[in-house]
């Protein structure tokens, strides 16, 4: 049945989604909610003796460079900076731009003076693509939209392809599933949020990553190391943020089309638009639809490089100001997934099977939520708030003769106070927080013992910042798990500016989590080997540990950054997945020895010349584990990557250029079965490098771009070992080092209406 169709039976949970969200909106005393600035630009006109509006004025904080742009009346909206008093820069070319200290949220009116030598030109700074600030003591690195805009972001899998921090790699040369590595460990061990709400988790975390349109983001931030213990304590390698385009904000366009097509058949429509019911209230709909249905096959194993996917996603937010202190904000998203692959047809030898071997995956999600608080514009530091959210995931799927079926429900709340103690020096959070999640499993039609977790618990994060130099925020969090008692993690981040623009940062933290078997691992299903457990699963528990040196400078004239890192994850307990000791066989326990991962990384950002940036990285990572009393490389683990991303502009902005090229290093592969054409498996797999680059026309109110990911056209030429024989217990399609599909050849049209 069509899984548009069967979505039909969950459009009921609608209702009592709708239900407990208005209890949420009427019996809860506060939401966590986002503090805004608002004000106006102007200028005088001595003719008429008035103001006048500035459309287009430039506004952003220091040093941060968050900002945005006045409207036609002058007026902007700004969120909040992270402490008060602030500076706030307002420019715009042929103006005086001033710098004001900015002490609470009160509106602002700004009046910007005529310059009258024109000889003498003011710049404003520019925002980076990605960047890291020099203010928090959380190493925390923003990838902006401007950056999405280098590459086609068709989700979330792909929004990462300019930035060297996070590293994309395929599950499986079937199902085409992406995970992300943070500090060289699996996504697993990230902590995936969306508007600050954990999202994602346990069986979404399979194919989430292409749940998240990349249209739909307004930025990304990325969190090195151990987390905030305000949002959980899941956190082991990171925490990635995904905050959505905002109703209330100035800069998001009142309407907004993408339509995108790919030289393999793949195309799909984005579009949102945003409405002011009235000066409190406004909503934005947000749509998107994917469709691809055409064979592809060019290394000829019989398999399809690319599933067949059709996907409806749709979300409808609200948010209310009550211009005094009141806001909200209201949520319901909405998909629906389907996608097919496996073999094209049945091939020399099925065995026994008259059938080829296919796979699927159908999923449904209902995500709602709401939040609702209190902000005191007379104490900016003080707020109290909430938030409350109900997810349901459903998702059937089949690997040639095995099936996989599960469903999970979550609830999650929380409770936000925060406040100074004695003087803005010093600052707290403090809150509660509950998490009800129910996960049943069926695998081959069998049922797996229910999963039901219950977890209260509260936190409590203080923050000391001296003079914005020296910064220090300790984190204590207690959680009650019904099956593992007490789960105690603390986090300790420290800064230290040596100048105004050179900072160390260092950080240590533990993380709690509960390993999915089979959500994590599903990939494995793709393979004839077989699945042992051989003891009871325990919960993996790590500390982490980084050190980041962050200097901003001039040169030239030209503004750039340099930052380096290193990071060290230690597991006390960790789930292995051991694909040494048995090639037939996958053997899942707990660890017994040394598991640990080490990363490093530097990067390095430059405008080398008038709107010509240059960005250069490199990461190594090590990461490590005790399999059966001997400690190995952790296989398919990207151990080196340099990357050197190039943008350019013409003066006008009316031509862009981005060009991206990536060298990815040898990997440990798994020990696996003899290939029947191929012979035995390489211990490593070689080294590549993959290219990606796009040009964009832009117009009045729409840009037209062409590019191509992977132009190189570089490809794992066998990724599957005896693709022939797919129902024989010698196939395995999970040995993945590198693309499977190859080059990509890609246009689309971008429209939006201020």
């Amino acid at each position: 049945m069509n899984c548009i169709y069967k979505t039909i039976r969950i459009l009921s949970l609608l209702r009592y989604s709708i239900l407990l969200l208005a209890c949420a909106y009427f019996l809860s005393d506060h939401v966590y909610a986002q503090s805004l600035v608002k004000g106006v630009v102007m200028e005088y006109d001595k003719a008429t003796q008035k103001e006048i509006p500035i459309t287009g004025a430039n506004i952003y904080w220091l040093p941060s460079l968050d900002g945005t742009s006045s409207d036609e009346k002058g007026k902007f909206t700004l969120r909040s900076p992270d402490m008060y008093p602030s500076k706030l820069v307002v420019s715009f070319v042929g103006y005086k731009p001033d710098t004001l200290e900015v002490k609470s949220n009160s509106d602002l009116h700004i009046r910007l003076e005529k310059v009258l030598d024109l000889k003498e030109v003011q710049v404003a700074a520019r925002q980076e693509g990605v960047g890291v600030s020099t203010i928090n003591p959380i190493n925390v690195e923003k990838i902006s939209h401007k950056e999405l805009l280098k590459a086609a972001c068709c989700n979330l899998s792909e929004a990462f392809e300019t930035s060297p921090t996070v590293n994309v790699s395929y599950k499986d040369a079937i199902t085409g599933a992406k995970e992300i590595q943070l500090l060289g460990l699996a996504g697993i061990y990230s902590q995936l949020m969306t508007e600050n709400i954990p999202s994602m988790r346990g069986i979404a975390s399979i194919y989430g990553l292409s749940f998240i349109p990349g249209p739909w983001m307004e930025s990304i931030q990325v969190t090195k190391g151990t987390g905030s213990v305000v949002n959980g304590y899941e956190s082991t390698t990171g925490q990635i943020n995904i905050e959505f385009h905002k109703p209330a904000e100035t800069t998001t366009p009142k309407f907004y089309l993408n339509i995108f097509g790919e030289g393999n058949g793949n195309a799909e429509v984005n579009t949102f638009y945003k409405q002011k019911i009235n000066e409190k209230w406004s909503s934005m709909l947000f749509v998107h639809g994917n469709y691809m249905d055409k064979d592809i096959d060019r290394n000829k194993d019989g398999f399809l490089d690319i599933m067949h996917n059709k996907q409806l996603n749709v979300y409808n937010r609200w948010n209310y100001h009550s211009g005094k202190k009141l806001e909200s904000q209201l949520g319901v998203k909405f998909l629906a997934d389907e996608r097919e692959g496996g073999q094209l047809h049945s091939i020399v030898n099925t065995g026994s099977h008259s059938h080829p071997y296919r796979t699927s995956i159908e999923t449904q999600r209902l995500e709602a939520y709401g939040k609702l608080g209190f902000i005191f514009p007379e104490t900016p530091m003080k707020s109290i708030g909430n938030i409350v959210e109900y997810t349901y995931h459903n998702m059937n799927s089949s690997f040639g003769l095995k099936a996989y079926d599960a469903t999970q429900q979550t609830v999650y709340i929380q409770s936000i106070y925060q406040n100074v103690l004695w003087s803005r020096e010093h600052q707290y959070k403090t809150g509660v927080a509950f998490r009800y999640e129910k996960l049943d499993q069926k695998y081959n039609y069998s049922s797996i013992p229910l999963v039901e977790e219950v977890v209260p618990g509260a936190f409590f994060e203080y923050t000391y910042n001296h003079v914005d130099r020296t910064s220090l925020v300790l984190g204590l969090r207690e959680d009650y798990h019904q099956d593992y008692n007490w789960i105690f993690t603390p986090s300790l981040h420290g800064k230290y500016n040596f100048t105004d623009n050179f900072l160390v940062r260092a950080s240590a933290g533990r993380s709690f989590r509960l390993p999915y078997l089979y959500a994590d691992n599903i990939s494995s299903f793709a393979s004839s080997k077989e699945m042992f457990v051989t003891e009871e699963i325990l919960p993996e528990r790590a500390w982490n540990y980084g050190l980041n040196f962050t200097w901003k400078f001039e040169l030239s004239h030209h503004e750039g950054s340099f930052s380096t890192d290193f990071y060290r994850t230690d597991f006390i307990n960790q789930l292995v997945m051991d694909a040494y000791s048995d090639s037939s066989k996958i053997l899942f326990y707990n660890l017994k020895g040394i598991s640990y991962a080490n990363s490093f990384q530097a990067m390095l950002n430059y405008e080398l010349i008038e709107d010509l940036g240059i960005r250069l990285a490199y990461k190594f990572d090590d990461v490590k584990s005790t399999y059966n009393g001997k400690l190995e490389q952790k296989p398919l683990a990207s151990r080196e990557k340099a990357l050197l991303n190039i943008s350019f502009a013409t003066n006008n902005e009316h031509w862009k250029f981005d060009y991206t090229l990536v060298w990815d290093g040898p990997k440990k592969l798994e020990t696996t079965f003899t290939d029947l054409d191929e012979g035995n498996i390489p211990e490593y797999s070689p080294d590549f490098f993959v290219m990606h680059f796009q040009a964009t026309k832009v117009f009045k109110r729409f840009e037209v771009y062409a590019g191509a990911e992977n132009f190189l056209d570089y490809r794992q030429e066998h990724p599957i070992i005896n693709p022939e024989n797919p129902f024989s217990n010698t196939f395995d399609a999970t040995n993945i080092y590198a693309p499977v599909e190859g080059r990509r050849i890609y246009a689309g049209v971008r429209y939006s209406i201020r």
